[in-house]
């Protein structure tokens, strides 16, 4: 059994509306492009589990949510963050995200389509997020446009 099937994340039902999810996704999408790790861990309950990848270890806590966050950003440039809220139960949203970014130390473009989960709590902040992507070289953006 991997860490993410024994933790219980669910907590008690609270009903999140699309609306309120929409927020979170465009909230967490600009503080990506902003590359701002202070931004992105304020859209965290203190105790909230972020998986970079499904049977990762999670990152625990807001504070290793910021770490994790200030190392990512700082090897990113030009990002661009795309979403598609797709469905809200209880506590759960599920969308569909895109984000492109330049890698910094290859000099490449890297380009990823994925799925989240999210599971906000009363305060709008994220118990949990669980992040599936695939990633690949993307053609270098033109940066006159």
């Amino acid at each position: 059994m991997s860490e993410a099937e024994r933790d219980d994340y669910s907590g008690k039902p609270d009903a999140v509306t699309m609306e309120q999810f929409d927020r979170w996704l465009q909230d967490f999408g600009a503080a990506w492009q902003n590359l701002d790790a202070e931004q992105v861990a304020a859209l965290f309950d203190p105790e909230a589990a972020f998986f970079e990848t499904p049977f990762g270890p999670p990152k625990r806590g807001q504070q290793a949510i910021l770490a994790h966050w200030r190392e990512a950003l700082s090897k990113q440039s030009d990002v661009v963050f795309m979403y598609r809220a797709l469905a809200v139960n209880g506590d759960l949203g599920l969308a569909r995200w895109a984000a492109q970014f330049n890698l910094i130390e290859a000099g490449v473009r890297i380009e990823f389509d994925g799925m989240l989960e999210c599971r906000l709590g009363d305060s709008g902040d994220a118990r949990l997020l669980r992040l599936w992507w695939h990633d690949r070289e993307a053609p270098k953006r033109n940066s006159a446009a």
